[in-house]
């Protein structure tokens, strides 16, 4: 019976092990649509596609490096079947074999996809595992192998995913001009002569693994480049935000103190001669000095309390330039001012939070009401807070500053990690107090 030897796998079935097929058309996906938000106060649902990222690796990866550990078990069974070892014989097999296989997995799951720039003592550390992994497996090879090479091809994969490219590509060379040293000397040239095609998939399966992990590389530098692109964009909104403000309160200071400027100078002079009418005058001044801050006053107030549909469409504009699926709910209908500004806020931060500390794949968003309870939860399935940071995330200067508007408002705010991985904001609000307070 023949065994399927690891070679037989195709590109295409590593790349879908990988997850990056998924991830590529996604991330297209996610490039291309560029329509805005549609949430609005009658429950109307935005959402994309969910966008994978190099999240999926720490599951897909070591799934795909354990499929290879089949091939060498059913050497071992073979050999353990067709060959009479005594025990210190039978120990020496299976002590090579497991190191072999430690040395396979550790450099798969501990060194793979490499980014540019491997300092040196890194990359002398990897070559130095992958000589022993092929010192291995030419013992191996030579003391119990009577066919392909197959072993071989592990020193191949492992080279691939954990060197740099074109050292990457030397390895693959050099191992599969080894491999056609030994099989030629196990089956002699005649044999080899006519069964040198049994080598050839050697630098294919070499050639596909190291473009699967140029490209997980580059999928990683294009998602780190647009995490950077939604910070700087934020960062510019804020820029922008501030100068409106700087204009509107030129704009309404500068009137009313050069009135109160020249009525001033108008009362001084009029007081020796005609004290009636500077004191006209004065009441003048107090009236646009009054009326120039109920002004400044509701031009700070708009500044510092954004709308529940702008911050919603803000969100998904954010996620999105991140890289990060969004999905948004809203079935709150109509709310009040301060209900609605204070749960814009918690979109707000809780957005923020999502992009800039969960390295989160989907991101989900619900507005909710019951009946005098209005409430908006932000859920990412990111990392969320290390249980070590826990406290300092949760009470980071924009959640205390949630948290003390909520508290104020007489509601209450959750947040901490997700028992299945992830983050969560949840912010709850009484509406009949949060009105009441706004009418006050």
């Amino acid at each position: 019976m023949r065994m399927r030897g690891p070679s037989e796998i195709t590109t295409p079935r590593i790349l879908t092990m990988a997850g990056l097929e998924r991830e590529l058309t996604t991330m297209a996906q996610a490039t291309d649509s560029e329509q805005p938000l549609r949430s609005s106060a009658s429950g109307d649902s935005a959402g994309i596609a969910d966008a994978s990222r190099h999240k999926l690796l720490p599951f897909a990866w070591p799934l795909f490096t354990m499929v290879w550990l089949l091939f060498p078990l059913g050497f071992v069974i073979q050999v353990l079947r067709t060959t009479s070892f005594s025990p210190l014989q039978m120990l020496a097999f299976l002590t090579s074999m497991a190191a072999f296989l430690a040395l396979f997995l550790w450099l798969m799951l501990r060194f793979p996809f490499p980014a540019t720039g491997l300092r040196p003592r890194e990359l002398r550390v990897r070559i130095g595992l992958l000589l022993a992994l092929a010192s291995l497996a030419l013992y191996v090879e030579l003391t119990y192998g009577n066919g392909v090479p197959y072993r071989f091809i592990y020193v191949v994969v492992a080279a691939a995913v954990t060197l740099p490219t074109r050292k990457a590509a030397w390895m693959v060379a050099a191992t599969t001009v080894i491999a056609g040293v030994v099989y030629e000397a196990a089956v002699g040239w005649d044999t080899f002569a006519t069964a040198w095609r049994n080598i050839v998939p050697f630098p294919l399966v070499g050639t596909g693994m190291i473009a699967v992990s140029r490209l997980v590389v580059t999928v990683r530098q294009l998602q780190a480049a647009r995490r950077e692109i939604a910070q700087l964009a934020a960062a510019e909104a804020v820029a922008r935000e501030r100068l409106r403000f700087s204009r509107d309160l030129h704009d309404l200071l500068g009137h009313s103190l050069s009135s109160i400027t020249l009525k001033s100078e108008l009362a001084g002079r009029l007081l020796p001669a005609a004290p009636e009418k500077a004191a006209a005058e004065i009441r003048d001044i107090e009236g646009v000095a009054r009326r120039s801050l109920r002004e400044v006053r509701e031009a700070v107030s708009g500044y510092r309390q954004p709308t529940l549909d702008e911050e919603l469409y803000g969100a998904r504009e954010m996620l999105e330039a991140a890289g990060i699926a969004c999905r948004i709910d809203n079935d709150a209908g109509p709310l009040a001012n301060a209900t609605d500004a204070i749960l814009a806020w918690a979109v707000r931060e809780g957005v923020t939070n999502v992009i800039r500390h969960s390295c989160a794949d989907r991101c989900e968003i619900r507005i909710t009401r019951d009946g005098e309870e209005a409430r908006v939860e932000v859920k990412d399935d990111g990392r969320g807070c290390p249980p070590e940071h826990e406290g300092t995330y949760s009470n980071s200067s924009g959640l205390s500053g949630i948290t003390e508007r909520v508290a104020a408002s007489g509601g209450a705010l959750e947040a901490g990690p997700l028992p299945e991985g992830g983050f969560r904001l949840c912010v709850r609000l009484p509406t009949r107090g949060v009105s009441e307070d706004k009418r006050r």
